[in-house]
């Protein structure tokens, strides 16, 4: 389902944040759906101003391998001018900050609502399928729908 909503959008992740997921899959199994994602693409960070900008975010977010694929991430959209994608508040925070732009899952499945790129029934579906994969969200399972409702983002 993710692809239908970025379909229009260079999908793009960090070498950084695809071993962060190699990591958790003994734990969560599911996470091998993200690694084995056809369509996206693993950059490393690979010039001066992409590996000084992710010196600044590490300064800031931290050094734990959480904090370093937030960091990777980051950095190489503010190098490119693209958009992130990140649910860790204080990553979200900086990167805004530093004039990035940023989109949290969240907001990318109720814009697929929106849109009708997802069905309300797809989107409950998929969020849930996040929270088993270890995803923190301010509601419980099959509660996507009526969050985002009160949230104004459906």
């Amino acid at each position: 389902m993710l692809d239908r909503l970025l379909e229009k959008d260079e999908r793009v992740t960090t070498a950084a944040v695809m071993e962060e997921l190699r990591q958790g899959v003994s734990a969560h199994p599911e996470l091998q759906d993200a690694i084995d994602l056809p369509w996206l693409r693993v950059e490393n960070l690979a010039n001066l101003k992409e590996l000084r900008i992710f010196a600044e975010y590490v300064r800031r977010l931290g050094s734990g391998m959480h904090d370093i694929g937030e960091a990777t991430v980051l950095a190489w959209a503010e190098a490119r001018g693209a958009t992130a994608f990140t649910d860790d508040d204080v990553a979200v925070q900086i990167g805004r900050e530093r004039g990035v732009s940023v989109v949290r899952t969240l907001a990318l499945v109720a814009r697929g609502v929106r849109h009708h790129l997802l069905t309300e029934s797809e989107a409950d579906r998929l969020v849930n399928e996040l929270l088993q994969a270890g995803g923190r969200f301010p509601f419980r399972p099959g509660e996507f729908i009526s969050w985002a409702r009160d949230q104004g983002l459906v």
